[in-house]
């Protein structure tokens, strides 16, 4: 439950939207959850080192 708390809140902060296309996150486009700082690099699981991210524009993120 704690796991869909988080990404209902997250999805509420980001107004339903993707932060990198601006289009709208739905059940039918699927998300993924990213950290802005990599836990490996010292990052948590706190909200605030949370993004909702479109599974492709997740991907492209990490192609950068």
């Amino acid at each position: 439950m704690q796991g869909q708390r988080k990404v209902l809140t997250l999805w509420l902060i980001q107004l339903h939207r993707c932060p990198l296309c601006h289009q709208a996150i739905t059940k039918e486009t699927g998300w993924n959850i990213h950290h802005i700082v990599e836990r490996v690099k010292g990052g948590s699981d706190e909200l605030s080192n949370l993004v909702l991210l479109h599974p492709n524009c997740h991907r492209q993120l990490h192609l950068i």
